[in-house]
C-alpha cells in the first residue's frame, strides 16, 4: 500500500468497536480522549466508543481547525466549548485540562473569536 493518502474526514468516519464497524458523525463528536492504547470518543447523547487506535492517527484525519489537540490525552471539538477557563475547558459538563504545550495554540484560536 505504497500509494495510501491519508484524507480528512468530512461529514462522518467509522471505527471499531466490540467488533463492528460504528459510524461517528463529526457533527457529534465532542471530544476525543487517549487511554493507554486506546481511543474513547465521547459523543453527543450517545454512549462513548472505545476504539484501538493512536491519537496520532485520528489527529492527522480530523479537520483542522474543527477540532484541536489541547492536551496529550484530549483532541476536543471547538464548536462544542461551553466555555474556557485558565487551564482547561468544558465540554457537555466536563472539565478537560489543557497542557502547557498546546495553551499557545489554544488561546490564539481562542484569541479571534473573543469579543471584549
Amino acid at each position: 500500500m505504497e500509494n495510501e493518502t491519508k484524507c480528512t474526514i468530512d461529514t462522518y468516519f467509522y471505527v471499531k468497536s466490540d467488533h463492528r464497524l460504528v459510524k461517528v458523525e463529526l457533527s457529534k463528536l465532542l471530544y476525543v480522549e487517549c487511554i493507554k492504547d486506546y481511543l474513547k470518543l465521547h459523543i453527543q447523547n450517545q454512549r462513548p466508543i472505545m476504539t484501538l487506535m493512536t491519537m496520532k492517527m485520528i489527529e492527522e484525519r480530523l479537520p483542522q481547525p474543527q477540532f484541536m489537540r489541547i492536551h496529550r490525552t484530549y483532541i476536543i471539538q471547538t464548536s462544542k466549548i461551553d466555555y474556557v477557563n485558565k487551564g482547561s475547558v468544558s465540554i457537555a459538563g466536563n472539565n478537560l485540562p489543557i497542557s502547557a504545550g498546546y495553551r499557545n495554540d489554544f488561546f490564539s484560536f481562542i484569541e479571534k473569536y473573543t469579543i471584549i
